[in-house]
């Protein structure tokens, strides 16, 4: 007779992220956790459709003729719904532990019966569940256990940030449900140390020892980091070695201190395989080397970030950001990134960070020094002696990521293609979104036009990426300038200032001209001047004159701009023009600036610097190196104009979806689902949509809203780190009362060269932009492009973070004023009306009076 098999049986090693919805949660958990390098017993899986016909063939498969003879195995449900982010289905689903080859088949029966069970269907509806109970059953090999566990990530009762693990001897049958009293141990996280320890009732001397529970901590570190999100995991041991043989989300209250809560998107809005933050990372462990399970103490940065995201971002933004930001970069970097490291971006206590640890990771592949990077960053004080040398990877370790390597390389090389395709696919997004009003459309309909921006934004986000990678050709460009003997700043300065200007630049160029414009007619000049700084009635108090055209024709350019521009919830320059309005009237004040005359001085600058170069050159390096320096150099300047371009286009994409999000939240609270406007940013795109979707649950969207904003007023409070490695981060959370005295002198990093002498103002927001005055130096933390009108105000610019890429650097540069970055605690220890020397050549601030 022929023996009917089961076509769509898979091992742990064959699962992809496609079987999820077929093979239930704790299946797919298992195989993923197998396929990443950790020790998860070997096993089978099969779908929750497989009839009970196929079923009975199961122990035919070839696979249990490969196990020892006699091998006893553990079948467990795997429900549809189990495992997930806020239910577990911990004890409802049934599991058979020592089953024979004989007696698999009636156990996979009675595991698949389980999820149709009075206490399974109770369980569903206590959790508001949909769905029949359909369960996946996969079959592994029984590890004979001496010792087993049940070990948290964060602790479930303090919610403190600690391991919590608990263990007795034998099987982990009778410690799950309750029937021993095991030994318990608080692990804190940083360095594995025992902070306390209790023996279970019936155990004389420990289940574990020391070295043992240092081994699980690194393991269950490692699992934590894999899924960025706490865990509830289960293991046992051999006598030789842990086994895990289950993990899920952590689904009671006791989350780690500033873990979000595990959120995802609207279903449809991203492709499969999406990060939701706080939630698991995307199924990627097939394809890169798999990991130790070692767990690095991540280092994270936020440096970069807190230059265009507000000290808190609306947690709309936030955390579609934190979704949108590592699928781009998943897309964009491949294998190059490690998933035993965690996702690129990750949200703590309502702050978005970067994963240091990934990017190390990537120069180490490409052999370029770290060094080169944490400077770019702000992080000089990080480097270390091994960070300035390049060491490549191993071949052995590249070959597996050179199509990755490849194709990132291509990307590079067809910048300028990929540019112009961004250009008109920003046009079409552009038609697409102003072509109606979105006044005019149905909930259903405004959130369809979001999910289709959504969907497109992680592939938009990577011209961004390429954009960004200069650090090779100023690697390039450093060395033969070493090699030469001619400083490097010297030579590459006067070239990024010189030509082309990029349209941050532009924009404070066309504000210039707007001030000229004014001082034609004394009727604009006289209402700018005496104007309280609101400037609300200037549609009709300057109605018919040239400066109102121009003006208007300004915002249509630039309107799209404003503070902190990434984030949704605010609002854009042209909904409240008043900081331009008034850099043009601080214009008025002095003496008109003469553009022409400083693009004649930047291009007589960058002539000379190239004059001098060459003058060191002898006459075979001036035949092979001066041509690759100047292609090198001529590139980097249009990267710089190109990134800046790409951020200011889905900026204006951005201002067009901020009008979708407007129209839904007015139409919120009209129906009294929301008392103000500005609530429906503290709530999650997906809490939107159901509420789209079901208009039942439109009333709860206010209590949302309320409980999120306490939240915010909470984290408030805080200061982090702009470095930090993960562990360190809840005792960094206090800044220190006090920073040192500087001793009249600060240090920092040269983005824009020259020196200058004055009084300085110091700012921490643009929101504070009256308090500028013309001819000062600005101190602040950091700039996006909101600052620009300031920047033309400025005699220099000194910034306690950004490199040679930020926002700060690139105008400074182009406008012709010295600036420093990376100055630490600038605004701290300087006060406005200190006056100071600012030596952005010589990389100090001295204090004068």
């Amino acid at each position: 007779m022929m023996i009917m098999m089961i076509t769509t049986l898979k091992t742990l090693a064959d699962v992809t992220e496609r079987d999820r919805a077929t093979i239930g949660g704790k299946a797919y958990n298992c195989a993923r956790l197998r396929q990443a390098g950790f020790p998860v017993p070997d096993g089978i899986v099969f779908p929750a459709d497989v009839s009970e016909r196929e079923i009975h063939s199961l122990a035919a498969d070839p696979w249990f003729d490969a196990q020892p003879s006699g091998a006893l195995y553990a079948v467990r449900s795997s429900g549809i719904d189990e495992d997930g982010v806020g239910h577990s289905f911990a004890g409802i689903h049934e599991t058979h532990l020592n089953v024979s080859r004989g007696e698999l088949v009636e156990a996979v029966l009675v595991c698949r019966r389980s999820g149709r069970s009075e206490q399974a269907a109770a369980y569903r509806q206590s959790r508001h569940l949909e769905g029949g109970g359909a369960i996946g059953v996969f079959v592994q090999r029984m590890v004979p256990a001496a010792t087993s566990g049940v070990a948290f990530t964060v602790n479930p009762v303090t919610s403190a940030n600690e391991l919590v693990i608990n263990a007795a001897p034998g099987i982990g049958e009778a410690l799950v449900s309750g029937q021993v009293d095991p030994d318990e141990y608080v692990v804190r996280k940083h360095d594995r140390a025992i902070l306390s320890s209790r023996l279970g009732a019936a155990n004389a001397i420990p289940v574990l020892t020391n070295g043992q529970i240092t081994a699980i901590g690194e393991m269950l570190l490692g699992i934590e980091a894999h899924y960025a999100a706490p865990q509830d995991v289960e293991f046992c041991h051999d006598g030789r070695q842990f086994w895990i043989v289950q993990s899920r989300p952590i689904t009671t209250a006791g989350a780690a201190p500033g873990t979000p809560a595990p959120r995802t998107l609207a279903p449809g809005t991203l492709a499969p395989g999406t990060l939701a933050p706080g939630t698991s990372a995307p199924d990627t462990s097939t394809q890169h080397p798999a990991p130790s399970t070692q767990h690095p103490d991540i280092e994270w940065t936020r440096a970069n970030l807190a230059e265009v995201l507000p000290e808190q971002v609306s947690p709309q933004a936030l955390y579609s950001f934190e979704v949108m930001l590592n699928e781009a970069q998943r897309q964009f970097m491949g294998k190059l990134l490690a998933p035993e490291l965690g996702p690129i971006f990750k949200v703590f206590y309502g702050r978005m960070y970067m994963n240091l640890s990934q990017m190390r990771r990537v120069c180490r592949l490409i052999g370029s020094p770290a060094a080169g990077m944490l400077r770019s960053l702000g992080h000089s004080e990080q480097i270390r002696p091994e960070d300035e040398v390049g060491t490549r990877a191993p071949l052995k370790e590249l070959l597996p990521l050179l199509p990755d390597i490849v194709r990132i390389g291509l990307k590079d090389a067809r910048a300028e293609k990929l540019f112009i395709r961004h250009e008109h696919e920003t046009e079409a997004a552009l038609e697409r979104l102003t072509s109606v009003r979105p006044e005019s459309l149905t909930d259903q309909q405004l959130w369809d036009i979001y999910q289709w921006w959504i969907s497109i934004v992680p592939q938009s986000m990577q011209i961004v990426f390429v954009m960004s990678n200069v650090l090779f050709r100023e690697t390039m460009i450093k060395k033969a300038c070493q090699l030469v003997g001619y400083p490097y700043e010297k030579l590459v300065y006067p070239q990024l200032a010189a030509g082309q200007r990029s349209v941050s630049s532009q924009q404070a160029i066309d504000l210039v001209g707007l001030a000229a414009v004014a001082r034609q007619d004394h009727i604009v000049t006289r209402y700018l001047l005496e104007n309280d700084g609101s400037f609300t009635d200037i549609a009709s108090a300057l109605a018919g004159t040239s400066f109102l055209t121009a003006f208007k024709g300004f915002l249509d350019q630039y309107g799209h701009r404003g503070r902190y521009e990434s984030d949704w919830a605010l609002p854009r320059l042209h909904e409240n023009p008043a900081p331009a309005l008034f850099a043009i009237r601080e214009q008025l004040k002095g003496i008109a600036q003469d553009v022409q005359a400083l693009a004649e001085r930047q291009e007589a600058d960058a002539a000379r610097a190239w004059r001098e170069f060459e003058a060191r050159l002898t006459w075979w390096q001036r035949s092979t190196l001066l041509p690759m320096v100047r292609s090198m150099l001529r590139r980097l300047k249009r990267q710089y104009v190109w990134r800046e371009k790409v951020r200011s286009n889905l900026t204006r994409i951005l201002r067009h979806c901020r009008e979708y999000h407007l129209a839904l939240a007015a139409r919120f609270v009209e129906r009294g689902w929301l008392s103000q406007r500005d609530d429906y940013f503290l709530l999650l795109i997906e809490e939107i949509g159901e509420a789209i979707k079901d208009p039942a649950k439109g009333p709860g969207l206010q209590a949302i809203a309320e409980r999120r904003e306490a939240q915010r007023a909470a984290e408030a409070e805080l200061h982090l780190p702009l470095h930090a490695h993960q562990s360190e981060l809840p005792r960094l959370l206090r800044r220190p009362a006090s920073v040192a005295a500087s001793n009249g002198s600060l240090t920092g990093l040269c983005v824009s060269p020259g020196a200058v002498e004055a009084e300085v103002v110091v700012m921490r927001d643009p929101s504070e932009f009256a308090s500028m005055k013309r001819g000062a130096i600005l101190v602040t933390r950091a700039t996006d492009p909101s600052w620009t009108p300031l920047f033309t105000l400025a005699t220099g610019v000194i910034v306690e973070v950004g490199g040679m890429l930020s926002h700060a650097s690139t105008i400074a540069r182009e406008y012709g004023l010295p600036a420093l970055a990376n100055v630490k605690h600038a605004t701290d220890l300087l006060k406005t009306g200190d006056r100071v020397r600012l030596d952005a050549s010589g990389g100090r601030v001295t204090v004068l009076s």
